[in-house]
């Protein structure tokens, strides 16, 4: 199971220095402990095994603050049957840091593009009914989603924002304890107060993508997933003293008061929106 899924990585991934292959594919596989990933983790890798994706580590220098990127870029070659000159796209992720949130955010940026789809009015309607005025009580739970998905958004432009936002609901879930045992809440406590987001991945967006998918490399990660499955993490103190969010009543159904820094980003981007 290793060696076949050594086949696909390790040609399509490159190093700048010293590798660590081993390290980046055990990263990978733990991913799979999120049953919500599978779908687009098995995308990257029939695009990888297609020769479509490639994956570049370079190491963060000390004073670069920029951790990844995904980038597509145009390769021309002369095709003799057709005799004409063809251009495709070449899309690369690359990663200046080995980590879990690091390459989810960055996978989910590729898969937004493999899949075509649009994060338009459904996406939109559902993050903002998940985020407008509500916090989740989980202490750490509610830090993260302030410091990914309110305070560093500061650093884009509202068009940008959904592309965000998406990247990061999947950077979220990679560092919860149930990839990590070490992760400060767990994926079902993410899923829980981002239930309108959560409904959108499972029942749009993961359906789009599921027939570009290699039946065998599904088949083959079913057993992945299996074998790197985690024991139910332990409950942290600190969520002992919290009560746990409750879910919002009806599906993409709640509206609430706004987070008037992330509203005013947000009512911007519409604004935007509604002029094209």
């Amino acid at each position: 199971m290793v060696n076949s899924l050594s086949k696909i990585i390790f040609p399509q991934l490159e190093f700048e220095g010293a590798s660590e292959a081993d390290k980046f594919q055990k990263m990978f596989c733990d991913l799979y402990r999120i049953e919500l990933f599978k779908d687009g983790l098995d995308l990257i890798l029939t695009k990888l095994r297609e020769k479509q994706l490639r994956f570049e580590v370079r190491i963060v220098k000390g004073w670069d603050t920029n951790v990844g990127c995904f980038l597509t870029e145009q390769k021309s070659f002369y095709d003799k049957t057709l005799g004409k000159i063809l251009h495709k796209s070449a899309p690369k992720i690359i990663l200046r840091q080995l980590s879990y949130n690091v390459l989810a955010h960055e996978m989910a940026h590729a898969l937004e593009f493999e899949s075509g789809i649009d994060l338009g009015e459904e996406f939109r309607t559902a993050i903002g009914f998940d985020m407008k005025g509500r916090d989740p009580k989980i202490i750490t739970l509610k830090a993260e989603v302030k410091r990914l998905m309110v305070d560093a958004l500061k650093a884009y432009k509202p068009h940008q924002f959904l592309s965000e936002l998406f990247a990061r609901y999947f950077e979220l879930l990679s560092i919860s304890r149930n990839v990590s045992a070490k992760g400060d809440f767990a994926t079902l406590e993410v899923m829980s107060f981002f239930e309108n987001t959560t409904n959108f991945i499972e029942k749009i967006f993961n359906p789009q993508i599921r027939a570009k998918i290699d039946p065998e490399i599904s088949k083959m990660t079913s057993e992945i997933a299996r074998q790197v499955k985690l024991e139910a993490p332990q409950e942290k103190f600190q969520e002992k003293v919290e009560s746990v969010q409750k879910k919002s009543a009806g599906s993409w159904s709640k509206t609430t008061k706004s987070n008037a820094m992330w509203q005013r980003g947000w009512e911007k981007y519409e604004a935007l929106e509604e002029k094209k």
